[in-house]
């Protein structure tokens, strides 16, 4: 349902002029806790991606992308440790909200879903699960510097199957904090260092290019 009502939000925008928007790489590397029935797990995952969009009056953004993924879960009495890799399709929505020159509020609706098996080649398993997110910050910026701090909500529905069972996880937690730092090569590209607290704890570095 979240994907058809993400998918019908985006053709939506698309019935209005929009002209090209920009591209992102993004790398990541953070920590999340999923719960099972059974035990709270640790996912440790590590990622690439690559992000394209379109900008739409009166000033909403729709991106989208595809990215690969490298992760651990963590084992427990029962289960051991796994390995796994694949790849995601990352849809979402976003807009700046200008207050002034200088600070503006951003808003962020996003929908992505993993799908990979295990690399080791040795006992056939596979991940998959949606991730929704709602992200929400305040941009200040000074000279070729800007500084967001943010909140962001996630809900996360998956399993973990293999040939004898199928274990079904979400997040552990719904709220993430954090903080990004951009560095402003010209007008419309920069670097950006984010680091992340909560349901996710880790890093992203990103390229972007934003008109």
């Amino acid at each position: 349902m979240r994907i058809k009502l993400l998918i019908l939000l985006l053709l939506q925008v698309g019935l209005v002029k929009a002209e090209w928007g920009g591209a992102v790489i993004e790398i990541a590397h953070y920590d999340a806790d999923w719960k099972f029935d059974s035990d709270v797990r640790e996912a440790r995952i590590t990622s690439l991606s690559f992000q394209i969009e379109e900008k739409f009056e009166p000033g909403l953004i729709a991106g989208g992308g595809i990215g690969y993924f490298d992760m651990r879960v963590r084992g427990d009495s029962s289960v051991d440790t796994q390995e796994f890799n694949g790849q995601f399709l990352d849809l979402y929505l976003r807009q700046p909200f200008p207050v002034s020159e200088s600070i503006a509020l951003h808003g962020r609706l996003g929908f992505r879903y993993y799908s990979g098996d295990d690399r080791s080649g040795t006992d056939r398993a596979d991940i998959s699960w949606s991730e929704t997110n709602l992200q929400v910050g305040v941009g200040v910026r000074f000279s070729h510097f800007r500084i967001t701090p943010f909140v962001a909500y996630y809900n996360i529905d998956g399993d973990i199957s293999d040939d004898i069972d199928t274990g079904d996880f979400e997040n552990d937690d719904s709220i993430s904090q954090g903080v990004s730092f951009d560095y402003f090569v010209d007008d419309s590209a920069y670097i950006r260092v984010e680091v992340r607290s909560g349901y996710q704890e880790g890093g992203y570095l990103s390229f972007a290019r934003r008109y």
